[in-house]
């Protein structure tokens, strides 16, 4: 079988019989079976025979990147898995946060390369992050195109984005304070940006905010980094702003987390 055809789904069930693994949700299946390939079959069911994934549940989303399921693992652990897609031309699309990042300078252009970098850079990241504290999902491993992590919610539910949630007013600012400390943590302990930061990336969980994909922050000598946290600033403000918080300006914001003006030109860019 040619590693880019789809992987036969009574091959898995075979696979996962063998294994004694249960995956409950049919659903979930014929979704991974979507973003499967024989590759990436086999690394699930390697995963699921050394014991971290015990059982596969059911589907949190799905995206033209990346599919997320919610598993478990010992002892009952919640677990989030996300699943690359192989087939995708996400390389096309974000070779810039890759190529400037020093950490990936050896990578070759080509999907199934990119994509496993992709993956294994959205695992550093999120070690970096939690390292320092932010609030994300903590990485338990990476292989190639398949990533495990905590789950973000409790009993089998996953956290709301937080442009999902009704936040009551006096603790709007509360929150956009949490995730403007987030940014400032990341930038002067961290010593990178997230470089995707919007509503539609932090969950609302036990009513604080957490950092979700990753996979797009860099480092602060990547060439582009400055734009890209002025940009997370203006996203951030952005949202707060239409929910009815009193923000700061972007300029002034830029210059408290990073101890100077922004260039010009970056707010060109935008």
């Amino acid at each position: 079988m040619n590693r880019a055809e789809k992987y036969d789904i009574s091959h898995l069930d075979d696979k996962i019989d063998k294994s004694r693994i249960r995956t409950k949700d049919e659903k979930a299946i014929q979704v991974i079976e979507s973003v499967f390939d024989e590759q990436t079959a086999l690394l699930i069911v390697s995963l699921m025979n050394k014991g971290i994934i015990k059982e596969i549940s059911h589907v949190v989303s799905t995206g033209k990147e990346a599919n997320v399921y919610h598993a478990y693992g010992e002892n009952g652990k919640e677990l989030a898995i996300k699943i690359y897609r192989t087939t995708t031309n996400i390389f096309k699309q974000n070779w810039r946060y890759l190529e400037g990042d020093p950490r990936f300078k050896r990578y070759k252009k080509g999907t199934y390369s990119f994509i496993y970098l992709w993956a294994k850079k959205e695992f550093k990241n999120l070690q970096r992050m939690s390292s320092i504290k932010i609030p994300v999902p903590s990485p338990i491993i990476v292989r190639k195109n398949v990533l495990v992590m905590d789950f973000i919610g409790k009993k089998r539910e996953a956290a709301p984005l937080i442009k999902d949630v009704k936040i009551r007013n006096k603790r709007k600012g509360k929150i956009y304070s949490k995730v403007i400390d987030y940014i400032f943590k990341i930038y002067n302990e961290g010593k990178m940006v997230h470089a995707d930061l919007s509503e539609y990336n932090i969950l609302y969980f036990n009513k604080e905010p957490v950092i979700i994909d990753v996979s797009q922050a860099v480092l602060l000598d990547h060439p582009n980094a400055y734009f890209f946290l002025y940009r997370d600033i203006s996203n951030i403000n952005r949202f707060f702003g239409s929910i009815g918080v009193d923000v700061l300006e972007n300029d002034e914001l830029f210059e408290q987390v990073t101890g100077f003006k922004p260039d010009p030109k970056i707010k060109i860019e935008l």
